[in-house]
């Protein structure tokens, strides 16, 4: 029998071994070796069966994934947030928060009524503080303090 009848594996003697076919996923998993894991909250690299991450301490077993992420928001708003705050903080029932931000409308809506007896004022607040407010164009007041030039 000739050696170009026999399959590979068998044709080139029991020393090697037979190469496996890269076309499927399978095989090319085998020739590479076993994916790495990852932490799914820091990053770091973990073995297969490790049930808590040794960099972060993340325990997968308490809570098999952390909370999305929030995106930053590519085009936030120019006023301070600062301001906003201590203006809601102090005068808020008064609406100026409102008035500087630009919402003219609402600012007059909370002076008529003392920002809504005050629960507006809390909200207000809440959303300020978790930079969630959003001025008269819709976008988020999200800087601190004034932006640095260059």
């Amino acid at each position: 029998m000739s050696d170009e009848k026999l399959p590979a594996a068998l044709a080139s003697g029991p020393e090697e071994a037979p190469a496996a076919d890269s076309s499927t996923p399978a095989a090319a998993e085998q020739e590479a070796g076993p994916k790495p894991v990852f932490c799914v909250v820091c990053g770091a690299t973990m073995n297969r069966g490790d049930l808590f991450c040794h960099a972060c301490g993340w325990d997968g077993r308490i809570s098999p994934a952390p909370a999305t992420p929030r995106l930053v928001d590519p085009n936030p708003s120019d006023l301070n947030r600062l301001a906003a705050l201590l203006l809601c903080l102090i005068l808020g029932f008064l609406g100026l928060h409102r008035f500087y931000v630009g919402k003219i409308g609402t600012g007059l809506l909370w002076l008529v009524t003392l920002g809504f007896l005050g629960v507006g004022q809390i909200v207000d607040l809440i959303l300020i503080a978790t930079g969630e407010f959003r001025d008269s164009e819709g976008r988020r007041v999200l800087r601190w303090s004034e932006a640095k030039p260059g």
